[in-house]
């Protein structure tokens, strides 16, 4: 899927004037990796967070390029660490779902569109 990439969004924003005129917001976003590898049980896309030289691969884009939102389900191993909560669990878990359930044209696009 060349032309989708799955980012958290980490914060919203606009330039002061002194930096040049932007026609729209930016966001500031870490990177997932590209969306290759679907879990043969689940039929889902599996992806993880991308890096360059050991950190978070980073960015800032206009805000239109931000299609819409997409729901990340952990991979959740033989345990769950107790410290998991809705406000971390993005930051613990090391590998994502992404799941195509969420909305119906979401499923077609990933189910169908893209085998």
């Amino acid at each position: 899927m060349p032309d989708l990439c799955v980012a958290q969004v980490r914060l919203l924003f606009k330039l002061p004037e002194e930096y040049g005129t932007f026609a729209e917001p930016l966001a500031y976003v870490e990177w997932f990796k590209p969306l290759r590898t679907r879990d043969p049980h689940h039929a889902m896309f599996k992806t993880s967070r991308a890096s360059r030289q050991h950190q978070r691969y980073r960015s800032i884009i206009p805000v239109s390029q931000i299609a819409r939102s997409c729901h990340l389900i952990p991979v959740f191993g033989p345990e769950v660490g107790l410290e998991w909560n809705t406000n971390n669990v993005l930051e613990e878990s090391k590998e994502f779902y992404l799941n195509h359930y969420l909305r119906h044209l979401d499923f077609v696009l990933f189910r169908y569109l893209n085998p």
